[in-house]
């Protein structure tokens, strides 16, 4: 007879205790449902107070910066790869950990938003811009990035957009790179034209394939950056970089006086 009730009180906590990593499974996945939905609330919300086209060189249109930056004074662009969802405000913070977790309206989301290292020029002048962004996994953010991986991709996908309220800039693919978060590819500040030069060849090099597109001292590179997940799906040290030669562009973007 004490063995039957010990059985049963067995069977009723392991009872428990697989109901309760039910319930907690069930509100974690609850919870990040949600956060999705909020994030994809929010970016649509920006995009309409935009008005960023799909196609930047189909028609002439404008980007309301004034609303954008009642929104957050801290948006600084916008970047857009056509035929991507990749279409987002750029935003700039006086440090890079804020905007690791809070979006452009400031909301507290581990989606965070797309923003540029802190310590840049706001106005891209400086010889190299790291523009930051999380590989969200249900597909937002920076998350088709990792798409550049093929080369077939990058043939159909050549160039990022990026709109500040002064310029307009095409910028065709440089190099595709997969790396660690310590890579010397990170490296902003050269003391010399010899010492960019010298990075230059070492950022075409790391490439996964060959682009074909120069670029020289002469010339300045934006990166964009997200973490990578090939490493068993799991969030890790790895990244994918993304480098972009900065080119101005006139195109259908109308700049306001």
């Amino acid at each position: 007879m004490k063995k039957k009730k010990s059985r049963k009180l067995i069977y009723n906590v392991l009872l428990l205790i697989v109901g309760a990593v039910f319930v907690f499974s069930a509100y974690q996945v609850g919870k990040t449902l949600y956060q999705y939905y909020l994030q994809d609330k929010e970016a649509e919300q920006m995009q309409k107070i935009a008005k960023v086209p799909k196609d930047p060189e189909e028609k002439e249109f404008k980007i309301d910066w004034n609303e954008l930056k009642k929104t957050n004074e801290d948006i600084i662009g916008w970047i857009l790869i056509p035929d991507t969802n990749i279409s987002h405000a750029i935003v700039q913070g006086t440090d890079n950990s804020y905007y690791l977790n809070h979006t452009v309206e400031k909301r507290i989301l581990y989606s965070g938003a797309i923003f540029m290292d802190y310590a840049a020029n706001p106005d891209f002048q400086d010889r190299h811009t790291i523009i930051y962004g999380h590989n969200v996994k249900y597909g937002t953010m920076f998350a088709q990035l990792d798409r550049y991986r093929e080369k077939d991709f990058y043939e159909t996908h050549p160039y990022v957009y990026i709109f500040t309220p002064e310029k307009s800039y095409r910028c065709p693919l440089v190099s595709f790179e997969h790396t660690n978060d310590t890579s010397p590819s990170y490296q902003t500040q050269f003391a010399s034209d010899e010492e960019y030069a010298q990075y230059l060849d070492k950022v075409k090099a790391a490439s996964i394939y060959d682009t074909g597109v120069e670029i020289g001292v002469e010339d300045q590179l934006i990166t964009l950056s997200t973490c990578s997940y090939e490493r068993g799906g799991q969030p890790s040290e790895l990244r994918y970089l993304v480098h972009l030669k900065l080119e101005e562009y006139d195109g259908k973007y109308i700049i306001e006086e």
